[in-house]
């Protein structure tokens, strides 16, 4: 095999692994900021995605999440009442990707926060979403930003 050729090779399958994976949006918002986040998953194994959880960052308070009409919607509470994840059941094909949106306000100091996916697929095995940045399974990552003066 030539070397560019294995270049080629070894950037498309970087590209591929960076963005074929959980991924919370937008990547950037700002310190107190109330934001519309969105989930996208995409399904990459063979068998049906049935369950997808999203762990909230604890420096966030979540303030809604949205219902999707074709996935059942769970959310988990602390013992104050605070939203801390939110679990989606339902039937995402092979190839397809899912997004579900919910607002939450951004802590007031600047920050980055992980975003915790773990994805459930029929056949019972598991893409965990929360490994560190660079690895195969990495968590989603936003920055929370002072605003510019």
């Amino acid at each position: 095999m030539s070397r560019a050729l294995a270049l080629t090779l070894a950037t498309t399958l970087f590209a591929a692994l960076t963005f074929a994976h959980a991924v919370v949006q937008p990547p950037e918002s700002t310190t107190g900021q109330t934001q519309q986040y969105t989930l996208r998953v995409p399904n990459e194994k063979q068998v049906l995605t049935t369950t997808i959880q999203l762990a909230f960052p604890a420096e966030l308070n979540v303030l809604a999440v949205n219902e999707n009409a074709a996935w059942k919607l769970s959310l988990t509470r602390d013992a104050s009442g605070k939203i801390v994840s939110a679990t989606w059941t339902g039937a995402l094909a092979p190839s397809a990707d899912v997004q579900f949106t919910f607002s939450a306000t951004n802590p007031a100091n600047p920050a980055t926060v992980e975003w915790k996916v773990i994805q459930t697929f029929q056949d019972g095995s598991r893409s965990e979403w929360t490994g560190p940045e660079g690895s195969r399974t990495p968590a989603s990552r936003t920055r929370i930003i002072a605003p510019v003066k």
